[in-house]
């Protein structure tokens, strides 16, 4: 009998947070957009999310992929969209980055858009061709300092965050390293697999299978922390590049100007659907580890990841002004 009143309250702060999640939410659907094709991170973190928001608010959540002008046509439409919270963008790095790569947005990211929750992480690696001699990082800037211009790495293509990881390296380590861009990371990693290319930045996920394979060596992890999935390659940070700590992302931004009760809401509700294993166990399978920020910490976070990539953006002259 002693149990009752704690399960009670329970109850009834369940029976609130759904009262409060049917009066914050008008009976119309949500319309989740995802700046990229199906498949990728942030589609697939829309994919999980999605059902469990719409069973949490009740009310419809629409997922609608806008491949078309990536995070700047996505980034638009939620930018534009009634401050009602009943628009949602599934951010990445590229909302951080594509202020300092493009002049005439229609949008800021940072005025225009309200960030939710930072919902999880993948890191990037490190690889080099099988033909490059070089066995650590260290090896690897070495060779660089002693040929100048002479490396070159591949990347998924201008603007990116791996592509831009890469520009950070050649900054902090003083090496002049050749950009060759490609057309998505299959085609990038093929090159460096031919030993077209003497190195490359990807996300770690997608490179395991050449890594253990053996088709490519992995030098360095761009987290704080080593990846479980390769204990024995050393972070960036500990081969001896402090600045050096790139992740992928995702999360959920929505429209400025949205009430903060209703940011808090829809924050509270992921936090609360990131804790279901199911969820955990559907993004480990995609390399992804959960990592979540309310809203006020995943806005502190973006505004470090725009001056990490705005330096990254310069030193590349990767500006498309």
């Amino acid at each position: 009998m002693k149990a009752l009143p704690g399960c009670l309250a329970v109850l009834l702060a369940v029976a609130a947070s759904a009262a409060a999640a049917e009066g914050a939410f008008a009976p119309r659907p949500i319309h989740y957009v995802v700046a990229s094709a199906p498949g990728g991170l942030a589609d697939v973190t829309a994919r999980v999310l999605g059902p469990r928001l719409s069973m949490a608010l009740h009310v419809p959540v629409v997922i609608e992929n806008r491949t078309g002008g990536g995070i700047v046509a996505g980034g638009e439409a939620v930018a534009h969209a009634a401050p009602d919270g009943h628009t949602l963008l599934s951010a990445t790095p590229q909302i951080a980055i594509v202020q300092s790569m493009v002049s005439d947005l229609s949008f800021h990211p940072r005025r225009d858009l309200a960030p939710v929750a930072l919902i999880g992480m993948i890191p990037n690696v490190l690889m080099v061709s099988p033909r490059t001699p070089a066995a650590t990082l260290a090896d690897l800037v070495e060779l660089a300092r002693r040929n100048p211009g002479k490396l070159n790495y591949s990347s998924t293509g201008t603007g990116t965050s791996v592509h831009l990881t890469a520009e950070l390296l050649k900054y902090y380590a003083r090496v002049d390293i050749l950009h060759v861009p490609y057309h998505g990371a299959a085609a990038a990693m093929t090159a460096l697999m031919a030993g077209d290319v003497d190195m490359m930045v990807d996300a770690l996920p997608p490179s395991l299978a050449q890594i253990r394979s053996g088709k490519v060596r992995a030098l360095a992890i761009t987290s704080a922390h080593r990846a479980p999935q390769l204990p024995d390659v050393p972070t960036m940070i500990e081969s001896g590049y402090p600045e050096l700590e790139v992740n992928g992302w995702s999360g959920v931004a929505t429209t400025a100007g949205t009430p903060p009760e209703t940011v808090a809401l829809l924050s509270a509700e992921i936090e609360r659907i990131l804790a279901l294993p199911e969820v955990a166990e559907a993004y480990s399978r995609i390399g992804m580890s959960i990592h979540y920020l309310d809203a006020a910490r995943f806005s502190a976070f973006i505004d470090a990841e725009v001056g990490r990539f705005a330096l990254a953006v310069k030193v590349s002259g990767a500006s498309k002004n």
